[in-house]
């Protein structure tokens, strides 16, 4: 991804390219033109601006001095609600409607809010023309309100102030604590880090300069050490060992980051909102949505047909428990329900009862038969009570059917037998179940 940061200031236009590679941001070049009026900035932006920008996060930093700032006593957090709560917070305190202003606002490490706001009309102006160039801005902001990025590391303990001549940010462990444009360029440092110490009591330890500043471009500032911005960490990797390069353009880089990170100040909210990103959004996320739109359809498909097996499945095993029930019972005409009355059947045959044995007396019927027994077509037993009707090849079959009864009934009787034309008998015997153990 490239980001390109479009810095304008009273008499100059920066334009600065990052790309965005392996996780860090690579500094890839800048253009700097001067220009006297801003009728001359929609040609000379055209100019400077590369074609590949419109598929580039874009940048425009105003100069500090053209928003307005106001520290207020709010301990509000939320910047998403600061920006609801300003225009009504300074309504009448300002010089235009809160209507032609564009809000938003910075909590301070002191639990104040820096409130900030800039006349609709300028910033509209600023996103038509990079607009009308190609490279619509997603961010109007101003680079100081992002110089905590520029902090190394060691320094993000005491009181540290930065400046690049146009403008002063002082921060506190790290967290931002003030603010203040200096339209009256280096002669101004002086006087505000004496009035900070004297009005707030702030006393800087350290102050850094970037931008076009060298250390000898500016008077001595009391007793706070002045050195160069230490190039460091993310800062250093960006611009290799150009220096003097890293320096100068260290707030585009600042910018960069704070977009990159979704954490910068930006004014376009409201009439003036960035809706580019979201169209770009949508079109990026339309082949997923299609995809995942065609897997639902799959996945709609797959279920309806696992469910139209299963119930074709289910449809077969009914079918096939209705032929065994009724091959069961073909006295019963109509049954409710086959399946529950075939369990109630089970049930009925002692499968859970101790006291029953039928299944165990007919068991030992089965194996008592033998071959000469050509069937039992009914067998009836009321508690220990036998009787058994069949058909067997001869009378002798059915003596020795009897004596092998004798294993598990006792006084058993013989019936009458009847012989049938085939030359096999009909017989019924009767007797007592044994007991287990007898």
């Amino acid at each position: 991804m490239t980001y390109l940061i479009i810095e304008r200031t009273a008499t100059a236009i920066a334009v600065s390219r990052f790309l965005r590679q392996r996780g860090e941001l690579v500094f890839q070049g800048e253009e700097n033109r001067e220009v006297a009026t801003d009728s001359e900035l929609p040609d000379l932006l055209g100019e400077l601006v590369p074609p590949a920008a419109a598929d580039a996060r874009v940048i425009w930093a105003l100069p500090f001095s053209q928003l307005f700032s106001r520290e207020l006593d709010m301990e509000l957090r939320d910047r998403r609600k600061l920006r609801e709560i300003l225009p009504i917070e300074l309504r009448g305190e300002t010089a235009l409607e809160s209507d032609e202003l564009v809000f938003d606002g910075l909590p301070l490490a002191s639990d104040a809010v820096l409130a900030l706001w800039g006349r609709k009309h300028d910033l509209a102006t600023a996103i038509r023309i990079g607009t009308e160039a190609g490279a619509e801005p997603e961010a109007v902001t101003a680079s100081p309100l992002h110089w905590q990025l520029l902090l190394p590391d060691a320094d993000r303990t005491g009181t540290v102030a930065l400046c690049d001549g146009t403008a002063l940010a002082v921060y506190r462990d790290g967290e931002p604590l003030f603010f203040r444009p200096l339209p009256g360029g280096v002669d101004e440092i002086d006087r505000t880090l004496a009035s900070l110490e004297i009005g707030k009591g702030i006393t800087i330890d350290r102050l850094y300069l970037h931008g076009a500043l060298a250390p000898s471009d500016m008077p001595a500032a009391g007793t706070t050490p002045i050195a160069p911005l230490p190039l460091t960490g993310a800062l250093a990797a960006a611009f290799g060992d150009d220096e003097a390069t890293a320096r100068r353009r260290a707030g585009a880089w600042a910018l960069a980051e704070a977009l990159h990170a979704d954490t910068i100040i930006s004014f376009r909210s409201g009439d003036l909102a960035y809706t580019k990103g979201r169209e770009r959004l949508k079109r990026q996320l339309r082949l997923p949505a299609i995809l995942a739109l065609l897997l639902l359809v799959l996945l709609a498909a797959d279920s309806g047909l696992r469910y139209t097996l299963v119930k074709r499945d289910l449809a077969s095993l009914n079918a096939s428990i209705g032929a065994i029930y009724h091959e069961l019972f073909p006295t019963r005409k109509k049954s409710v329900d086959e399946v529950a009355e075939l369990r109630a059947e089970i049930r009925k045959l002692g499968a859970a009862s101790a006291r029953s044995a039928v299944l165990d007396t007919m068991k030992k019927l089965a194996e008592a038969k033998g071959n000469d027994i050509s069937g039992l077509y009914e067998v009836e037993i009321d508690g220990s009570q036998l009787r058994v009707k069949g058909d067997a090849r001869s009378a002798q079959a059915v003596s020795d059917f009897k004596n092998r009864l004798a294993g598990f009934v006792s006084g058993t009787e013989l019936g009458p037998i009847t012989s049938k034309p085939d030359g096999s008998v009909t017989f019924s015997i009767r007797g007592s179940i044994k007991e287990a153990g007898q």
